[in-house]
């Protein structure tokens, strides 16, 4: 009887000890890490993605040290206080953030509007960067040389940010908000697939035709080739001029990159040929829950048994500047129509505002969206709005402005779940057409449902599978594995344009040597028919 108690001792003993060494194991917190972001743009849609993580980067421990024009405000402090997050802001006296700055007037649908829209990204970049790199504080952060573990910053027309951090001894991650950028896929080692994939500021369509193909890779070509000159050039310049001659080459440091987080889906804009540190994480900023409605606006909402449009073009466009004839149509179809309207209106008064409208200079737009009388959105394309829409199940009628709209709202048509509107051809009889349709047709519900299924239903949250790479990347694990040895090739290598070049030589240079050798032994042969005809005659003679 003595042994089975010693085991049974021996047995409890190792139980014991297997439970305390997991409870150690589970409290041992992990690798603490210091973190720079970088983020040189100006526009608040692009922060408002990068946000939700820096925050949750900074509630699981981590040490945030942020360069932006969004410093966190009083507000937010006070609601949250993340010690561990400290903001360094590129806010200056003539340097503001972009905010209702897009006059209606302007947007151009013509021809020229990838030159423009080219001009306008190009013309951002500079003022950001020229008051960037010149801020006092970000000099002086520059001067302290401190150490990081892991350095975020966005992809997208400020390469010239990346003179701040290129001495730190870091991986780094590059953030997109939109698909990405046609030169973006030469510095990650990757071919951009123009025979199927529209490329960002394209007006092409899926499946896209002859045409369309020639259309989507011509501006592709353009499009990156601007980049690795005109923009290339300026943002060397200007790192150059503010941090001296030894700021090694920009795009080099491009090409440094450990990953690509993209916000995008493969639900909403289809599947891409994405090496393995190209990682999807389409609505990032898409909040886990929603918060409780302003009391005047849940009010509007829960009475409208009819059902309500939500309309909002954004945070850079000003509605209040639609022309005059556009408004107009706006407003006698959608005040004519037996359903509300709640709408974003930058100014104090609407003239002519319909008795069903709602009109507020701000409005919480994920928590609209998720009320259950809320039956369309009818918004620009932007990416944050329509993936809001796209997570809510809502149909929606969209009308791409400017930028990577016109393709976000190409793929939302192709899905089903939206009426593409032009801008340029709004008025009463195509903008009351679109609501019949998404009203009227139930299959604009029933596929938005079957999508934001789809959207929604992933191993982890956007948030969670950004967080977790970023921890990834911090702890030293991606760079010699994640990324593809095809980032450091030349595009004709990569290609194999070099081979296939040679192997068209060896096919001329082959043919070329069967036809010089058919044509002798043609030419030879009539030789011998004609001495042997000479023979025969010199016989019969």
């Amino acid at each position: 009887m003595v042994v089975p108690r010693i085991q049974w001792i021996v047995l409890c003993f190792l139980l014991i000890l297997s439970c305390c060494s997991g409870t150690i194991s589970k409290a041992t917190p992990e690798k603490k890490l210091k973190i720079l972001g970088v983020f040189g743009h100006a526009g608040k849609s692009h922060f408002d993605v990068f946000k939700p993580l820096l925050e949750e980067l900074a509630r699981r421990g981590h040490d945030l040290t942020v360069i932006s024009y969004f410093p966190r405000t009083e507000k937010a402090i006070a609601a949250e206080p993340l010690p561990n997050y400290k903001d360094i802001s590129l806010l200056s006296e003539g340097m503001d953030v972009l905010l209702n700055v897009v006059d209606l007037h302007v947007v151009d649908h013509s021809r020229l509007r990838l030159i423009k829209a080219l001009y306008m990204v190009n013309y951002m970049a500079s003022v950001t960067c020229e008051a960037g790199l010149n801020n006092t504080r970000i000099k002086e952060f520059a001067k302290t040389e401190q150490k990081f573990d892991l350095v975020l910053t966005e992809s997208f027309n400020t390469h010239c940010f990346f003179s701040i951090f290129h001495r730190i001894d870091a991986p780094f991650i590059e953030l997109s908000t939109h698909q990405l950028m046609p030169w973006v896929y030469d510095e990650l080692g990757f071919s951009f697939e123009a025979s199927y994939i529209p490329s960002i500021f394209t007006h092409v369509r899926k499946p896209l035709n002859f045409l369309d193909r020639m259309d989507n890779l011509l501006m592709s070509w353009f499009m990156a080739f601007v980049f690795n000159t005109v923009f290339h050039w300026r943002d060397q310049a200007t790192a150059h001029k503010y941090y001296g001659p030894g700021v090694p080459n920009l795009k080099q440091i491009g090409r440094n990159a450990s990953l690509m987080l993209v916000n995008t889906h493969y639900s909403l804009h289809g599947a891409q040929p994405y090496p393995p540190n190209v990682v999807e994480i389409g609505g990032l900023h898409i909040p886990r829950k929603t918060n409780p409605l302003p009391r005047d606006i849940a009010k509007f909402l829960d009475e409208a048994h009819e059902g309500v449009l939500y309309f909002n073009l954004g945070s850079l466009v000003k509605v209040a500047t639609m022309p005059e004839a556009k408004l107009s149509a706006l407003l006698n179809v959608l005040g004519s129509i037996p359903r509300k309207v709640i709408l974003k209106w930058e100014e104090e008064n609407m003239p002519r505002k319909p008795d069903n409208f709602l009109v507020k200079k701000w409005l919480p737009q994920f928590e609209i969206m998720n009320h259950p009388n809320v039956k369309c959105y009818f918004g620009h394309g932007g990416l944050l709005g329509l993936s809001e829409g796209v997570h809510s199940g809502l149909p929606m009628i969209l009308m791409p402005l400017f930028g990577d709209q016109y393709q976000n709202s190409v793929a939302a048509e192709a899905r089903g779940v939206a009426v593409l509107l032009e801008f340029s051809e709004l008025n009463e009889e195509n903008l009351r057409h679109a609501v019949d349709e998404i009203f009227n047709n139930t299959r604009y519900m029933e596929n938005a449902k079957r999508l934001s299924k789809a959207y929604r239903d992933r191993p982890t949250s956007p948030l969670d599978t950004a967080v977790w790479w970023s921890e990834y990347i911090g702890r030293g694990n991606g760079l010699p594995y994640i990324k593809s040895d095809a980032s450091q090739l030349p595009w004709y290598v990569r290609n194999l344009v070099d081979v296939i070049a040679v192997l068209i030589i060896i096919a001329l240079v082959t043919i070329y040597a069967i036809y010089k050798l058919t044509k002798y032994l043609l030419n030879r042969g009539k030789k011998v028919k004609v001495n042997e005809k000479d023979t025969a005659s010199k016989k019969r003679n």
